[in-house]
């Protein structure tokens, strides 16, 4: 015992008359009391207190403690610890509507780990960085709190005080922050708690979407280099905003993100409400980033709603210019071009005076876009805008481009409105090429065929002088179309046509190895699966479920009657790019909603006849309803399509935005309980 106990004891002894064994049983009681983490000599002091005897020590001392000694009730704790881990500071409000703040952050001695909640005055440490990862502190007044479902938590009030690496013989003992900084190259899918230091080569501004549950949420994502590689980061909601505050050249350090696959299944990272984006940190592996001027983008790098952006591609499509009027009456035009280089190809739109810059340019031209931004175009795809604040010039000094290769796109892959692209299929179905007559009178050729890869099927339109060259293809043939489009079919799935810049090869040299015909074929036909089992996108899937919930959207959209282009860039443009004339356009239908079966949900995409025949009605009564309703609630109240049971084939693909799995449907039915008992039965016999 220490000197100052020996002091306590014996002026107890001196004015009480106690028994020493008796006093001394007295105190180890008090220390039991107090749940054993008072000293001796503390207990000592309170046990003097109750005899009127003030020691010179008028506080119990307190025991010092490590993370393994933290149990649940405890008060007034004293630690030192490392912070391994922090998590973002966020604002809520108290019963009495005032407004608080609190924010997290992982410690670790020696003896394990605990989190540590900071309210109000403590959360400024971390807002400021000063307290940051790897940073030992030392928490004195802190108490320890049950957390539900988990193990307990230290929490730091309006008592307790924090002291940033404090001169403290225990932080000597404290283990090396544990590494969790990742390189872009070694991302893997699924990591979590990933920590990330990079440049920013291109930002993309946020967006809003609406969740299947009917919350709205924002997402903006940038481009991200190291010495090691590239890699594109989501910022999701509240995170969204920072991007704000973010331009190309800045390094950011990024904590707690995680990682899931993205476009063509590479890793990309993810910001959520756990992460945290500091901005220009002070981190040594800063000056090791490569120096990032403002450079100019590959055509795929460009994601959409990028502000500002400088790209050099080559000319691979012109299409006439269009005139369209504006609601304030005013007219306008627009003339668009597809770029393409060695990574893909995407639409560049060209308004008012800059159509005459588009009007000069010619194919294979290499063209320079500087202050050049970035919207969603057809099918979601990303395409570039051009004003007058854009700097074009054509074939400049010093720039080369990659030659443009069509890039090779799995059918899974395909969306409306895709220009420029390669697919290699065999053949599983075949047309002959027909005449058709106009709404002018003059006359057409079209032909068909229906392709096949192991990832899906998609059906072919052959226009014009390219329909001749069906002739003599056969069932069986492998064929590579480039230069093509897609655009959605009447029944729903989407198509690949080929215009008269396309180009089509039977049975090339390739080294890919397709599935024999009867083997893509059995592909397309499915077996009902539990929404909660697809993990895959390019599957083909039967699933039964209810509608849980509908997205109240534009139910119709135009294409051109005669080649089946998307029409335009503009709601009020009727110029068919591929045809160079007006069209009178053609409705088709396009409905989203999430279906649930109990053992997950998934967000399921109709287009064409498919909608026609959900809604049992046609395009046109579809589009005269929607020109006739006062709001899209009026109008999906009527389609009445909330809880209905429904059967659904389709193909599943990767949602770009959002990251999940949806199908893109190509049958609905309405689910017959004798078919079904007979399928149930034919699977328990098989």
């Amino acid at each position: 015992m220490s000197t100052n106990f020996d002091d306590i004891v014996r002026k107890i002894l001196e004015k009480t008359g106690l028994d020493r064994n008796e006093l001394m049983a007295r105190i180890r009681r008090k220390q039991e009391e107090l749940s054993g983490f008072i000293t001796p000599e503390g207990a000592a002091a309170i046990v003097a207190r109750e005899f009127g005897i003030v020691p010179e020590r008028k506080i119990p001392e307190v025991r010092k403690l490590t993370i393994s000694d933290l149990s649940p009730g405890m008060s007034n704790v004293d630690i030192v610890a490392r912070v391994v881990r922090v998590y973002e500071p966020r604002e809520f409000e108290r019963r009495d509507g005032s407004k608080g703040q609190v924010a997290s952050v992982i410690l670790q001695d020696s003896t394990g780990q605990i989190r540590g909640v900071l309210w109000d005055k403590h959360v400024s440490l971390i807002k400021e960085n000063k307290i940051r990862k790897g940073v030992s502190i030392r928490v004195c007044g802190a108490y320890v709190k049950h957390r539900q479902n988990g193990p307990p938590e230290l929490n730091l009030g309006l008592r307790s005080s924090i002291e940033i690496n404090p001169d403290d013989p225990r932080v000597e003992e404290l283990p090396e922050l544990p590494e969790s900084k990742a390189k872009i190259a070694d991302l893997k899918p699924d990591l979590s708690d990933v920590d990330v230091v990079g440049r920013v080569t291109a930002v993309s501004g946020p967006k809003t979407f609406e969740r299947p549950d009917g919350s709205i949420g924002k997402v903006a994502s940038v481009m991200l280099i190291d010495g090691s590689g590239q890699t594109r980061v989501s910022l999701w909601d509240e995170k969204a905003e920072v991007v704000g505050k973010i331009k190309p050249g800045d390094a950011v350090k990024l904590e707690n993100a995680y990682v899931r696959s993205g476009w063509q299944d590479k890793p990309e990272l993810h910001v959520g409400r756990r992460g945290r984006i500091i901005l220009n940190p002070e981190d040594p592996e800063v000056n090791e980033l490569p120096k990032v001027e403002r450079r100019l983008l590959k055509v795929g790098e460009i994601e959409v709603d990028m502000p500002t952006l400088d790209v050099a591609a080559k000319v691979a499509q012109k299409f006439q210019p269009q005139e369209f009027s504006r609601d304030d009456g005013s007219s306008g035009k627009v003339m668009n071009v597809i770029l393409a280089d060695e990574t893909g190809s995407i639409r560049a739109s060209f308004w008012d005076d800059m159509v005459d810059e588009a009007q000069k340019l010619r194919v294979g031209d290499v063209v320079l876009l500087r202050n050049a931004r970035s919207r969603e175009g057809l099918g979601g795809q990303p395409e570039i805008r051009v004003g007058r604040g854009t700097d074009v010039q054509v074939n400049p000094e010093g720039i080369s481009v990659g030659e443009p290769r069509p890039s090779l796109v799995e059918i899974s892959e395909l969306e409306p409105g895709m220009n420029a692209f390669q697919v290699l299929g065999r053949v599983i179905e075949v047309s002959g090429s027909r005449d058709f007559t106009r709404s002018d009178g003059s006359k057409g050729r079209v032909a068909s065929m229906v392709l096949a890869d192991r990832t899906g099927s998609t059906r072919v339109s052959l226009w014009h002088d390219k329909a001749g060259l069906v002739d003599g293809v056969k069932v069986g043939d492998v064929i590579r179309l480039s230069n093509c489009y897609s655009t959605a079919g009447l029944f729903g799935e989407v198509e690949v046509h080929l215009g008269r810049q396309g180009e089509m090869e039977v049975n090339p040299q390739v080294e890919v190895e397709l599935p024999p015909v009867d083997v893509l074929k059995a592909l397309a036909r499915p077996e009902q699966v539990e929404i909660g089992s697809i993990k895959e996108e390019g599957k083909n899937v039967r699933v039964r479920g209810t509608i849980v919930k509908v997205f109240q959207r534009r139910p119709i959209f135009d294409v051109c009657p005669e080649c089946g282009r998307n029409l335009g860039s503009v709601d009020s443009n009727l110029l068919c790019e591929e045809c160079g004339k007006v069209v009178t356009p053609e409705h088709r239908v396009v409905l989203s909603f999430t279906i649930d079966d109990g053992t997950g949900n998934i967000r399921a995409i109709l287009f064409g006849k498919v909608g026609e025949q959900l809604l049992g009605m046609g395009a046109q009564e579809v589009f005269e309803k929607f020109r006739g309703a006062s709001s899209l609630s009026e109008l999906y109240e009527e389609f009445d399509l909330l809880g209905r049971e429904i059967v659904l084939i389709g193909i599943t693909r990767r949602n770009r935005l959002l990251g999940e799995l949806e199908i893109v449907v190509r049958e609905v039915a309405i689910p017959n309980p004798k078919e079904e008992a007979m399928r149930l039965l034919g699977k328990i016999k098989a």
